[in-house]
């Protein structure tokens, strides 16, 4: 079930905001470009949005083969004179992605692929450090070895001070990215998104089918508050970034005031249940914060009102750190390298000299 965009509206309680980056006629009509997550709920509107502006060439990269089928199924449906290769890969293996660039002559990579569940990844922090920082790592390596053009990573408000080991590899993703910036060609930034409605994993799926179950609705906390933004604001976005990038930016969208889970619940209910369901308090998880914060201070964030955007300067990060912790994951237990994750993406060593 989908809702319009009434209901959208009145379920994050703000107007659902439309970018509005210049377009330059044919701006991306002779680009090939690699998305990466291509099958997730994002990299799979982020393609949808690009397929609209004609690129020469799409290149959807995933490790789930349904997801990708899926995407690539309806791409060919709704976009027949589109360009499209699939390639099933993971970003965790180098090889995979460095066949892609050796294949391709890459101009744009989106890098939408992520582990993104707050606490799935803190009972499993080496797959969460694997496929968020690793992947990054090794994708931003080549893009500049390729002398990609641009590269727009997308990351979550989960990574400013983090909490938690998702948000924590995110901040360190962020680093490699800022890092890779200050010595490439290629334009490197950083898209950071708030919680997406509707998103697998989000708390409207959950919401919705504990509705059809007759509740009861659980939430952690009454106080509990997110941002909120639409699956094709967050695409938007992206795309939007990507047009006017410079290289070492963090760009958010400003998606107004915070919105408690309760509320998000009560609207919920009214809209798919014909009568009050009750709603339980299950307290705060590991790794989840009561509130969340869009941008560092130190990040200086300049916000464009044409464009509802927040645009800051993303922070580099300490490279040497990085790699000792590399070369030492496998060494730890899950308990030490959720330390050492929070521990480097939280220490002022990590931040450049803004701070």
């Amino acid at each position: 079930m989908s809702f319009s965009k009434g209901e959208l509206e009145h379920i994050i309680g703000r107007e659902i905001k439309t970018l509005r980056a210049p377009v330059l006629p044919n701006a991306l009509s002779y680009k090939t470009i690699l998305i990466t997550g291509a099958g997730g709920t994002i990299g799979s509107e982020i393609c949808r949005q690009l397929a609209r502006l004609e690129p020469r060439h799409l290149i959807l990269f995933g490790h789930g083969e349904n997801s990708i089928y899926e995407i690539t199924k309806e791409l060919a449906r709704r976009f027949p004179k589109q360009k499209i290769t699939s390639i099933i890969g993971d970003v965790q293996h180098q090889e995979d992605i460095r066949r892609v660039f050796a294949e391709y002559a890459v101009d744009i990579v989106y890098h939408a692929a992520a582990h993104k569940h707050v606490p799935l990844m803190e009972q499993n922090p080496y797959v969460a450090y694997s496929n968020n920082v690793l992947g990054t790592k090794y994708l931003s390596n080549l893009a500049d070895d390729y002398a990609v053009e641009k590269f727009i990573m997308i990351s979550t408000d989960k990574a400013v001070a983090p909490t938690s080991v998702m948000g924590a590899t995110k901040r360190i993703a962020e680093t490699i990215v800022a890092n890779k910036n200050e010595k490439s060609k290629t334009s490197f930034a950083t898209v950071r998104f708030g919680n997406v409605l509707d998103s697998r994993g989000s708390v409207i799926p959950l919401f919705r089918e504990q509705i059809m179950l007759g509740g009861p609705l659980t939430v952690t906390h009454p106080e509990m508050t997110r941002y909120f933004m639409t699956i094709e604001e967050a695409a938007n976005l992206v795309v939007e970034a990507s047009l006017i990038v410079k290289g070492g930016e963090i760009f958010v969208l400003d998606m107004g005031a915070e919105v408690k889970i309760v509320d998000i619940a009560e609207r919920l209910m009214a809209l798919l249940s014909d009568k009050p369901l009750s709603i339980t308090f299950n307290g705060i998880r590991t790794g989840e914060k009561m509130h969340e914060v869009l941008m560092e201070e130190a990040e200086r964030a300049v916000k464009d009102t044409d464009l509802h955007l927040f645009i800051g300067k993303a922070l580099t990060g300490n490279e040497l750190a990085i790699e000792y912790l590399t070369h030492q994951a496998k060494k730890y237990t899950n308990r030490e390298l959720r330390k050492e994750l929070l521990q480097l993406a939280n220490t002022t060593n990590v931040l450049n000299e803004v701070l």
